[in-house]
């Protein structure tokens, strides 16, 4: 029997010290986290990503939308979030809009103490449509959507769909934003409970409230090649995107401001809650064998 002790224990020492070594330093992962995905990284799993990025306009691109009398569509799954005035021939302006979207992948390195956020996308977006008005020479549209924030290069991404011979463009590089807000690294071991006080499956999340600021063109050049051609702007209506794209002493927002809320579960591997009930229950039946001897 003693030596069934030592088995057991020896079992309970070697999960603990396994649980140790998933919060210890290793050699940095690069992972990409899908949302409703589950990946491990240095002994740890990382799942449950959620949260949304919302881009708001700025004052000078809505002066530029209601120039140009130009209509808002969500793109799935994004939500479009305007509100309006009227002046008094009755004509409807925005004077403020946003759009969420989802969170769809986060990519990230991860060392066993340390997950450093790289890259954040989103799905989904909003489609831009014009008619004939003082600002264009026609009708037009463009698609702006999945948007995917590069915080290493500052550069963001978007797949664009325009009208007019734009046609389709697959993670063009859109926007450089100037500043960046709010944490992108996280001491994952600060956050994980130690074995003693795990219970049931316990969840620890890293979430962060992040603010990206002044998104201006990367290219100037897209000016015309995508807002005037897609949108079928005239001189007025061109004048109108390119004031936005202007960087000044009072226009530091360029197209405006993303907000993200992220969040990201890190659960223990469930083999080692398995070697944790097998261990306890081990315990409590030698404990029973030993009182009724």
């Amino acid at each position: 029997m003693k030596h069934k002790t030592h088995l057991i224990a020896a079992a309970v020492i070697s999960m603990s010290l396994g649980a140790g070594q998933a919060t210890a330093q290793g050699a940095p992962e690069t992972n990409t986290l899908l949302a409703g995905d589950r990946l491990f990284s240095n002994g740890l799993p990382f799942d449950n990503l959620q949260g949304s990025g919302t881009l708001s306009f700025s004052k000078l691109l809505i002066t530029a939308l209601n120039l140009a009398q130009v209509g808002l569509t969500p793109v799935p799954d994004a939500s479009l979030q305007t509100s309006t005035s009227s002046n008094a021939s009755g004509m409807v302006k925005y004077t403020s809009v946003s759009a969420s979207a989802p969170v769809s992948y986060l990519t990230f390195t991860f060392d066993g103490l340390y997950a450093n956020v790289l890259a954040v996308g989103t799905d989904g977006g909003l489609l831009q449509t014009t008619s004939k008005s003082s600002a264009t020479d026609g009708a037009g549209s463009l698609s702006i959507s999945d948007l995917k924030v590069d915080l290493t290069t500052k550069i963001i991404y978007a797949d664009i769909v325009g009208a007019n011979g734009v046609g389709t463009l697959d993670d063009h590089a859109l926007w450089k934003f100037d500043t960046i807000s709010g944490p992108t690294s996280f001491d994952v071991s600060k956050t994980l409970l130690p074995p003693a006080q795990w219970g049931d499956m316990p969840r620890v999340s890293l979430s962060a409230t992040n603010t990206i600021s002044g998104l201006f063109l990367v290219n100037a050049a897209d000016i015309d090649n995508i807002f005037v051609k897609a949108l079928n702007l005239n001189n007025t209506g061109r004048s109108g995107i390119n004031a936005v794209n202007t960087r000044t002493a009072t226009n530091t927002m360029g197209f405006g401001t993303i907000t993200s809320t992220i969040s990201v579960g890190t659960v223990p591997e469930p083999s080692t809650y398995a070697m944790m009930g097998v261990g306890l229950v081990g315990l409590a039946v030698f404990g029973r064998r030993r009182e009724g001897r």
